[in-house]
C-alpha cells in the first residue's frame, strides 16, 4: 500500500453535503489539492466562497449522475486519491433498492471510472454508515470492522418501509420534547463529524489503512441529550437509562491503532455546537444558552 501526502490531489464527491464540506476542509488545512464534484454549480456557490484563500488548491466540477457508466471519466483524472462520500441518505423510501441501488452503482461507476481514467489515483477512501455493520439486537453485542448488516436489506423486502426510520433529527427532536419516555429509553449511535472527516484525511495518508474497514462510532441513549445541562428544553425522564447496558457496542480499536484516532469526542461538545447551529438558523425552542 502506498501513503498519499500533502500536497497530493484528491478527489472528493457531493463536495456540498454537510460531510462533505468538513470533509473538504481536513483535506485543504492538513496540505491538499482538493477537486469536488457536485451536481450544481449554482447550487454549490457557497463553497467558493467558502474556501477562496486556498486559491487554485480547490476546484470543482459538474457530475450530475453518480450513477451513469462513465460519470466521473473527466474527474479522476489527474487526481491521487478519491473521497467517496457522494450516496443517497434519506428515509423517506418504501424499496429498499431507492438507497441501496444508487449507493453501489454510485461507488462501482467511480472504481470503472479510476480503473480506466486514474492512472494516478492510489487510494480510495469510503464513507460508510455504521448501519452497514450493526444488526438488531436484544442481548449486549459488540459490533465490529468483521460485522455485515444484511437483515435489515431482507427486512425491507419482505416487510417493506415500516422497517426504514421516517426521520433522524435525533438531536432536535429530544430536546425540543418530540420523544416519548419510550423512545427516549431507546439507544442510537453518534460520532463528531469532525472525527470523520479527519479519518477521512488520515485514512489517505495511513499505510495501514489501505483495504480496511475503520468504525469511528459510539453509543448513547437518547435520554442522554437532555440531561446534559442545556435549559429550557425537555427533560425527559431524568435518569430512567441510569445503569442501564447499552446492546449497541462498537469497537474503536482500528481507528486508534492504525489512523492515531481516538472518535470518543465528549457527547456534550457535539450537542452544544447542534444547539447554537440551531439558535443561529432560528429553529423554535432554541433561545437558551449550553
Amino acid at each position: 500500500m502506498v501513503a498519499i501526502s500533502p500536497p497530493a490531489k484528491v478527489l472528493i464527491t457531493g463536495a456540498n453535503s454537510y460531510l462533505a464540506t468538513w470533509v473538504l476542509k481536513k483535506y485543504l488545512e492538513a496540505g491538499y489539492s482538493v477537486r469536488g464534484t457536485v451536481r450544481s454549480l449554482y447550487k454549490s456557490a457557497f463553497l467558493v466562497d467558502k474556501f477562496a484563500n486556498y486559491g487554485d488548491r480547490f476546484e470543482l466540477v459538474v457530475v450530475e449522475d453518480i450513477t451513469k457508466d462513465g460519470a466521473f471519466d473527466q474527474a479522476v483524472m489527474g487526481v491521487d486519491a478519491i473521497a467517496h462520500t457522494a450516496s443517497p441518505f434519506h428515509y423517506k423510501s418504501n424499496k429498499a433498492d431507492d438507497l441501496i441501488i444508487p449507493a453501489v452503482r454510485g461507488t462501482t461507476s467511480i472504481l470503472n471510472s479510476a480503473l480506466k481514467h486514474g492512472s494516478n489515483v492510489k487510494r480510495v477512501v469510503l464513507t460508510s454508515s455504521f448501519v452497514a455493520v450493526f444488526e438488531l439486537t436484544t442481548v449486549p453485542h459488540v459490533f465490529n470492522e468483521s460485522n455485515w448488516n444484511d437483515a435489515s436489506v431482507e427486512a425491507v423486502k419482505t416487510k417493506g418501509s415500516e422497517d426504514i426510520n421516517t426521520s433522524q433529527r435525533e438531536i432536535y427532536d429530544t430536546l425540543t420534547g418530540a420523544r416519548t419516555g419510550a423512545q427516549l429509553q431507546r439507544q442510537g449511535t453518534w460520532v463528531n463529524v469532525a472525527v470523520v472527516a479527519e479519518a477521512h484525511v488520515r485514512a489517505t495518508h495511513a499505510v495501514a489503512a489501505g483495504g480496511q474497514r475503520i468504525v469511528t462510532s459510539g453509543p448513547f441513549f437518547y435520554q442522554d441529550f437532555p440531561e446534559l445541562g442545556i435549559q429550557n428544553v425537555s427533560r425527559g425522564e431524568p435518569g430512567s437509562t441510569k445503569g442501564l447496558p447499552f446492546v449497541i457496542n462498537l469497537e474503536t480499536k482500528k481507528a486508534e491503532e492504525l489512523l492515531g484516532l481516538t472518535p470518543a469526542t465528549p457527547l456534550k461538545d457535539v450537542v452544544a455546537e447542534s444547539v447554537e447551529d440551531f439558535k443561529a438558523r432560528g429553529h423554535p425552542g432554541f433561545t437558551a444558552q449550553v
